[in-house]
């Protein structure tokens, strides 16, 4: 099964469970991960409810110290609620899984190939622009 398949069923699911579509039954402060690691185990695309509306977005690296490493959220996209509101059921659907999958392509586009294990990397996990950490401890003794 190809990633957008995945994405878009996993979406779609999450639409009906949780009632993405509408502001006053859906979750709150809660964030829906989709991990995908047939892609790259570091690729984790969420969607939450706030406030405001529906929020899209991934995790990321932050490195707190040279050593140590936390995830983060990074919010990529957003729907109001007014705009939800105004839709008919399809296009809301249409819509919210249009997004999700702009924001996955856009984290994605983000990896870089590494020019000695060819593995994709996290832009955060790179020494630099072509090689990952991994491969510049080998090749350039750099110590992490």
């Amino acid at each position: 099964m190809s990633i957008t398949v995945h994405a878009t069923q996993w979406i779609h699911f999450q639409i009906k469970l949780y009632n993405l579509h509408s502001k006053t039954r859906s979750l709150k402060d809660q964030k829906l991960e989709l991990p995908l690691p047939e892609f790259h185990q570091n690729l984790i695309i969420f969607t939450s409810a706030a406030h405001h509306g529906l929020t899209f977005g991934y995790q990321a690296i932050q490195w707190d110290t040279p050593y140590t490493s936390c995830p983060i959220y990074i919010e990529h996209q957003s729907i109001p609620w007014s705009t939800l509101e105004q839709r008919s059921h399809k296009h809301i659907t249409e819509h919210i899984t249009a997004i999700f999958l702009e924001t996955m392509f856009y984290r994605q586009s983000q990896f870089k190939q590494c020019q000695f294990c060819f593995e994709f990397i996290i832009p955060e996990s790179l020494f630099d622009h072509t090689t990952c950490q991994n491969c510049a401890s080998r090749h350039f003794g750099v110590v992490y």
